[in-house]
């Protein structure tokens, strides 16, 4: 019997865990949550039915993956006051963004949407050495 802790679920999602915001078509974007492995399928399986997920076999992984927005709105609830570092202001930009947009309409929230995702994608990119100086800066 495989018993996973909230805190495991928590690290292993710091580790292989997206929080993200996506595209679905021309003008509407949505959140989205994701965690892959490679191999794990047992693993995956466990930690989807904890969030109320189901595994998705891609090409050459298996994830847990939804953008659907109850199930985004449970996995905020899990995770909130969880996570440390980089993935704790990833997720706490991801989880802000996703009650507040429910006060937009709907090209403006897209608008919005699109200021996030860049600026997600923008915290992403930013990589530090081990004395915590900036590597992208010259």
């Amino acid at each position: 019997m495989i018993v996973m802790s909230k805190l495991w679920i928590i690290g292993f999602t710091e580790a292989e865990g997206s929080f993200y915001i996506v595209t679905k078509e021309k003008g509407r974007m949505t959140h989205g949550f994701e965690i892959t492995q490679k191999l794990d399928k047992i693993v995956l399986t466990s930690i989807g039915f904890i969030l109320g997920m189901i595994v998705v076999k891609k090409k050459t992984y298996f994830s847990v993956v939804s953008t659907n927005s109850k199930t985004i709105n449970d996995i905020i609830l899990y995770y909130y006051s969880t996570m440390k570092g980089m993935k704790s202001l990833e997720y706490r930009i991801w989880a802000r963004s996703f009650t507040k947009s429910k006060n937009y309409v709907v090209h403006e929230r897209f608008e919005y949407l699109t200021k996030i995702r860049d600026q997600m994608r923008k915290i992403r990119s930013i990589r530090l050495d081990k004395n915590f100086k900036n590597l992208n800066k010259s």
